[in-house]
């Protein structure tokens, strides 16, 4: 498992659990960007539940925090990571939508939010390799 992943899971384990889907991916990749968890924490804080009003996932715009900061930012490659999340969601992409679909297969939030967060990190991490 990546480094990064397992900082997710950390972070997503810990008691209370206080970082939502967005600041968990924002701290995660901190260091990496070269600004404090606190920073990353504050930056991520809206936009956990689909910027708190069900819109587009808190790890998918996160992810775009992420790639933009590490320079990858082309409109082509922004649009392969929206459509490779879109792609394995059925098309879903905001959070109210994600979660309603999660439900009707028996899924709770927990487990799926922390997939989500999984699956843009593995992308993040996968494309910068490929930007190398």
């Amino acid at each position: 498992m990546n480094k990064h992943v397992e900082k997710a899971k950390e972070l997503r384990n810990a008691t209370p659990m206080v970082h939502n889907c967005a600041q968990t991916i924002m701290e995660v990749y901190a260091n990496d960007l070269g600004i404090n968890k606190e920073l990353a924490n504050r930056l991520g804080c809206n936009f956990g539940g689909g910027m708190k009003c069900g819109s587009v996932c808190g790890a998918i715009t996160s992810g775009l925090m992420v790639l933009g900061a590490k320079g990858i930012d082309s409109p082509a490659k922004v649009n392969h990571f929206i459509k490779t999340i879109s792609n394995n969601h059925k098309g879903l992409v905001n959070c109210t939508d994600l979660l309603k679909e999660n439900a009707k297969k028996g899924g709770q939030k927990k487990p799926h939010c922390d997939a989500m967060i999984q699956e843009v990190i593995e992308l993040i991490d996968q494309m910068e390799e490929e930007n190398d």
